[in-house]
Order: C-alpha cells, then sequence, then structure tokens
C-alpha cells in the first residue's frame, strides 16, 4: 500500500490522544468566547428578538430566560469558533492525505463557509421574519400571541442551520458531476422532475407549518440547482 510522503505511522493510542488534545485546543476557547457572549446575552437576544418577531418576548418559567441566554451564546460561541475546529480538524486529518487532497481541502472550505453564512443571512433577513410575521397576523384576530423565548430560539436557530446546510447543495451537485455520479446533459433534460424533487425535499424537511419557508427554500434550490449547473461548466 503506498503511504502519503512524510506519514509517520503511530499507535492507535497516539492518535487518540492527539484527537483528545485538539478537541480540548478548540473546545477550551469556545468555552470562554460563550462566557464572553454570555455577559452581552441579553442584548444579542433583544437585537435577534427585534429583527425576527414583531411581538414581546414571553417566558413561561424562571429557567427560561437563563436557558435561552445560554443557548444563543452557545451559538455565537460556535459560529465564531468554527474555523479553529476546521483548523483542528485538518491538523489532525492532513497529515494522511496527499498534496492535492490538502489543496482540494484548502480551497473548498472557504467556498463552503460563504455558502453556509449566504444561507444563514437569507433565513435571518427573510424567512424567519416573513415565518413570525404571516404566524402571528394570522393568528391575531383569534388570541393574543405570547411567544416563549426558548422555543423561538431553537425555531430560529434551526432555521438558520437548515439554510446554511441547504446552501452547500451547489458543492454536493458539482462534486457529483465532476465524478461522473450524474451528467451534466442529463441533469438539464430533466429539470421539471427535478424541480419537483426539490419542491418535496423543502417541503419535507423544513419545520415551518406555514408552508411560507417551504416555498422559499424551494425557490432556493431551483436558484441553486441552475447556479450549479452554470458552475459545472467551469471546472
Amino acid at each position: 500500500m503506498n503511504s502519503v510522503p512524510g506519514d509517520e505511522e503511530l499507535p492507535l493510542v497516539e492518535h487518540v490522544k492527539e484527537l483528545r488534545l485538539r478537541m480540548m485546543t478548540a473546545a477550551v476557547p469556545i468555552t470562554l468566547i460563550t462566557a464572553v457572549a454570555f455577559l452581552f446575552s441579553g442584548e444579542l437576544l433583544q437585537l435577534l428578538w427585534k429583527q425576527t418577531v414583531p411581538v414581546p418576548m414571553t417566558i413561561y418559567s424562571p429557567m427560561e430566560l437563563i436557558i435561552t441566554k445560554l443557548t444563543l451564546s452557545l451559538m455565537v460561541a460556535l459560529f465564531i469558533g468554527i474555523p479553529l475546529v476546521v483548523y483542528e480538524g485538518f491538523m489532525f486529518v492532513g497529515k494522511g492525505l496527499y498534496a492535492n487532497e490538502k489543496l482540494f481541502f484548502i480551497k473548498i472550505v472557504p467556498f463552503s463557509f460563504i455558502l453556509f453564512l449566504a444561507g444563514a443571512a437569507l433565513a435571518y433577513f427573510v424567512a424567519v421574519p416573513l415565518i413570525f410575521k404571516y404566524t402571528i397576523l394570522y393568528s391575531i384576530d383569534v388570541a393574543y400571541p405570547q411567544i416563549s423565548a426558548i422555543k423561538t430560539v431553537y425555531t430560529i436557530v434551526t432555521l438558520l442551520l437548515g439554510f446554511g446546510l441547504v446552501f452547500q447543495f451547489p458543492l454536493l451537485l458539482v462534486f457529483s458531476i465532476k465524478m461522473g455520479i450524474f451528467k451534466l446533459e442529463h441533469l438539464k433534460g430533466k429539470r421539471k422532475i427535478i424541480y419537483g424533487a426539490l419542491l418535496a425535499f423543502a417541503l419535507l424537511v423544513s419545520p415551518d407549518p406555514s408552508a411560507i419557508s417551504e416555498l422559499i427554500l424551494a425557490a432556493v434550490l431551483v436558484v441553486l440547482f441552475e447556479f450549479s449547473l452554470l458552475t459545472a461548466r467551469f471546472f
């Protein structure tokens, strides 16, 4: 078996020790960032609420506000700490990669991160405000809406992560085309079927019962699909 130049075979225990050390190296800064973010979590929560929810915040237990602040602080810390986690992961597996594989990883990670940011931004500035505005206005003539802080934050985080992950779709499709799993011309000829499949996927994965986020997600997937076909021509 050909080995990677410069790669050194080590016992499994040594690999586990290195992995644990690198996980701790990433975990300690994330913990510190979480603690710092918690000091400003009240302002962050108010900013988040003002952008997305058109009614006052409500808590239903003494601990709900604290748990909400902790959750928000951890999400901020994880977002800031993603580059460090990726770096430590790359340093761990990089020893077993060839030079072209390392170069591919270095090129693709920033692009993936940019796509994730674009998806999360679309959810935060468009999808989430529309969902809450529509659902609240729909029910306001029947009952006065009181929105739970923790459940709202969970919903927002879920949508941000979901849209961010969905925006990785162009990468997956371009790779599949380049690996020969799909043919570019075949995909072009099956647009109607693919559009229907993307709509079904959006309806399946979105947690929004109002169907607003599903329609937005389906439209985004169609745009990303066409963007992927265009991008695949140049790679």
